[in-house]
């Protein structure tokens, strides 16, 4: 697995990235949520998306405002600093900067909305599109979208959940606070395993955030994702389309998943049973598998 990587893109936003397998197989791009950097629960991505048998050149990265890409400090008069759409504009500007002739994207909650209007814009490269624990519309809905309401349990979670050590300069306090984060949707008390693998992850993203300064920006992250999705470019989506929700998501309702089914032609919808807004151990091979057979739909492969 390659390390660090570095594209400064025409913005002038400096975006960090890892690379794994052969640029010569299928590229699969990974898209993470709402104020996540790459190396908070995604490492197991590439293993199990990138089986010996059906090899896949993975490509992570950190959003701006989270890991080591560029921290975009709040103007004294605090309006937002971007939008949504400039962080699309990342994904496409990275994928251009690998040269790659074909991609899968694989986009997690706030990287779903991304993630389809990456497709949107490369309906060229674009061979499949995996929409996981996400919404058509966000937080703003209208009344034509005949969606059932965002579920408050969860932003009341990471609301509790969250907080800053009184000692700022306390590096194992806010180890703790990333860790204790990270569990704010559990469904189930975490394994011995998860709870080291969590804590393991909190430390390298605390480290690499302490050092950018993106702890202190990555709640930009809000102001960017606030305003109501495009929905109506989920039409524009031609390529196999796999939704995976979460049966118990804090956050977004199953009706959220079952309208981004119907809304993107030929989509198929993996429900997670007994699981929330989280990526927990016991549902992996489920949610990886999902992605790698709609993968090998879009190469063309028969299963």
């Amino acid at each position: 697995m390659a390390g660090d990587l570095f594209v400064t893109l025409p913005s002038g936003c400096r975006i960090c990235y890892r690379v794994s397998g052969s640029p010569s197989d299928p590229a699969i791009f990974v898209i993470s949520g709402h104020s996540c950097a790459m190396t908070r629960g995604t490492d197991w991505l590439v293993d199990l998306l990138s089986p010996p048998d059906s090899p896949h050149y993975i490509i992570r990265y950190d959003h701006r405002d989270t890991g080591l890409s560029t921290s975009f400090p709040r103007p004294s008069d605090d309006s937002p600093v971007y939008t949504l759409n400039d962080m699309v504009d990342d994904a496409v500007g990275l994928i251009k900067h690998l040269n790659l002739t074909s991609v899968h994207i694989a986009g997690f909650s706030l990287g779903g909305p991304i993630g389809w209007q990456v497709a949107s814009r490369l309906p060229d490269l674009t061979r499949s599109l995996a929409l996981i624990v996400t919404s058509p519309t966000g937080r703003q809905m209208l009344a034509s979208d005949k969606l059932p309401p965002l579920n408050l349990e969860g932003q009341w979670l990471l609301g509790e959940a969250f907080s800053i050590p009184e000692d700022q300069d306390d590096d194992e306090a806010w180890i703790e606070a990333y860790t204790k984060l990270d569990f704010a949707l559990a469904t189930k008390p975490p394994t011995d395993a998860e709870r080291a693998e969590s804590r393991r992850d909190s430390e390298i993203t605390y480290r690499r955030e302490r050092q950018s300064g993106t702890m202190w920006t990555k709640y930009n992250h809000s102001d960017a994702s606030g305003p109501r999705w495009p929905r109506e470019s989920l039409r524009q989506i031609k390529c196999p389309t796999v939704v995976v929700h979460a049966a118990k998501d804090q956050i977004f309702p199953i009706g959220h998943g079952e309208a981004l089914r119907d809304d993107v032609e030929g989509a198929t919808l993996v429900v997670l049973e007994d699981c929330g807004h989280e990526m927990p151990h016991r549902i992996r091979r489920q949610l990886a598998d999902a992605i790698v057979a709609n993968v090998k739909k879009g190469e063309g492969v028969k299963t």
